[in-house]
């Protein structure tokens, strides 16, 4: 292994690994004493996400995307892809397959980021280039992780159709604000950061509002079992 993979699989990987610490570490030992997932699974699926941002990646860059066309239907594969996996009998109605969907998802962006830096790591000569390679590494990170973990809470609570349409519209949306960067546009890196903040927004919500909402739920069903 050269310099430059090892280099693209620690930008790729690090934040990914990062996050899913950051944003599961109230749901395991010791923040409680009962943790609301199963440790070998949650790995398991963070190593099945990472194949499958392998072969996804593979596949996305025989495509042009700054073609719409190509951008709307990798929009629509993608979160169905999350759908077919994640909507198992195993994850139906089951509490802790948002912990497992958000490290699939993390798994998938993790990968996918390790080659969009590893394929342009070569013709990187300015700090410009960094930042932007940097930037959309990151947003193939936040974007799988929050659309799995929607989509893996849609299955959890028995509407994954709703969900998934709700996943879909963000990859949409995202990949249409790409289109005009991927162009070489010159008001393309306003639509990159436009489509940063959209990707972001949406981890900040899965990891405050998402999940602490499916706990709760969890938590009071638990509770009316009881009485």
């Amino acid at each position: 292994m050269d310099w430059t993979m090892m280099l693209a699989a620690a930008l790729g990987v690090g934040p990914a690994l990062a996050l899913m610490f950051w944003t599961l570490r109230d749901y395991t030992y010791p923040k409680v004493e009962r943790p609301f997932f199963d440790d070998r699974k949650l790995f398991l699926m963070l190593a099945v996400g990472m194949v499958i941002g392998v072969i996804t990646y593979s596949v996305r860059s025989w495509f042009p995307m700054e073609f719409v066309l190509y951008a709307l239907i990798f929009a629509v594969l993608e979160p169905l892809l999350k759908l077919i996996i994640l909507n198992i009998p195993r994850f139906q109605m089951k509490l802790d397959t948002s912990f497992y969907a958000l490290s699939f998802g993390l798994g998938i962006g993790s990968t996918t980021a390790f080659g969009a830096i590893f394929q342009s790591i070569s013709v990187l000569d300015h700090v410009y280039g960094w930042i932007l390679i940097m930037l959309i590494a990151m947003q193939f990170v936040f974007l799988h992780a929050s659309t799995a973990t929607l989509i893996g809470t849609g299955v959890a609570r028995g509407e994954p159709w709703g969900y998934f349409a709700h996943a879909g519209l963000v990859h949409v949306a995202f990949n249409m604000l790409m289109v005009p960067f991927f162009m070489g546009l010159d008001w393309g890196i306003a639509t990159l950061a436009v489509a940063t903040l959209l990707v972001a927004y949406y981890y900040v919500q899965v990891h405050r509002h998402l999940l602490p909402s499916v706990v709760r739920d969890a938590l009071k069903a638990m509770q009316r079992a009881k009485e």
